[in-house]
């Protein structure tokens, strides 16, 4: 009887975990910078990148298969010796959008102070509690903050709970002395910085916009263009107040970054009066990409 239980127990267990993954995680391995490179041991570093991004249960949600948050992760190893690996990691992720096919980007970042050691079939091990490696904590930190970009668009503030996980994961790491986690650089880029920025009240518009522009923005712009549009207006308005704090905050990088092409797109529909005020204000926040809003007004 005991035995019958202890079945019916570990199915219905894993039939939550299952349910419970919310990330459909992609990993793609460079590896042209090493020379006689151990092709079989790169391919089982990329599958249990991958596995441990995907059956993790990174919140006490339930996602339905549709859900999962996609992600993209581009591991570019650079140096190598021995089990010593270093290298850059580039994060993308976005969310579909109401009532289309559509998905928008919402994160495009390139860490480039990725270290880690890794021995073929070692299985990767994460602790919410306490630093287990640099892999895991370095790939459990991007999980987290790629899950408070992707709630920070369905509600105001959805995100924090999980900027907090990546802040502990950050605590966690900081004594293990590893690149990237350390509050002396001032590089906003750092994995410190940004889960700083992210969690300080100063930026608080910075989560406000993020709701506006994707849950009363593009989400209703299938029926509703034209309001959609103003509301995305709205938005980004509201990121001049981070501008005001800190004019080249890497959040209004980030945040333009994966969004530019966008805006262009949506603008480019606009009104001539909507075309000048995005054009003016998206130049002002984004100075880096100036000449790619010069084609909403040149669209007729």
């Amino acid at each position: 009887m005991k035995r019958f239980l202890f079945i019916v127990f570990s199915i219905v267990l894993l039939a939550f975990q299952a349910e419970a993954q919310e990330l459909r995680c992609r990993v793609n391995i460079q590896y042209n910078d090493i020379a006689n490179a151990d092709k079989d041991m790169f391919n089982t570093l990329r599958s249990s990148i991958e596995d441990f991004m995907n059956s993790q249960a990174w919140t006490h949600h339930s996602y339905e298969e549709q859900e999962k948050i996609e992600v993209k992760l581009t591991l570019r190893i650079t140096s190598q010796s021995s089990k010593n690996f270093s290298g850059t990691l580039q994060i993308n992720s976005s969310r579909p959008v109401y009532n289309s096919t559509y998905t928008t980007s919402l994160l495009n970042h390139v860490d480039d102070k990725i270290s880690f050691q890794y021995e073929e079939n070692e299985p990767i091990e994460f602790s919410e509690n306490a630093f287990v490696s640099n892999l895991s904590s370095i790939l459990a930190y991007y999980a987290y903050i790629v899950l408070g970009l992707d709630y920070d668009t369905f509600s105001p503030n959805g995100g924090i709970e999980f900027y907090q996980k990546a802040q502990n994961v950050v605590s966690a790491a900081q004594a293990n002395d590893e690149s990237g986690w350390s509050a002396s650089s001032r590089d906003d880029k750092t994995r410190y910085w940004f889960v700083e920025n992210l969690l300080n009240s100063s930026y608080a518009p910075f989560h406000s916009a993020l709701y506006r522009y994707h849950r009363l923005g593009l989400d209703i712009m299938y029926d509703k263009p034209d309001e959609g549009r103003k509301e995305i207006y709205t938005a980004i308005s509201e990121l001049e107040k981070v501008y005001r704090q800190k004019p080249g905050s890497y959040l209004l990088t980030a945040f333009f970054y994966a969004k530019k092409d966008e805006i262009v797109q949506i603008f480019s529909e606009g009104n001539a009066d909507e075309k000048n005020r995005i054009v003016t204000l998206a130049k002002k926040l984004n100075p880096a990409n100036v000449n790619d809003y010069d084609k909403i007004t040149s669209t007729k």
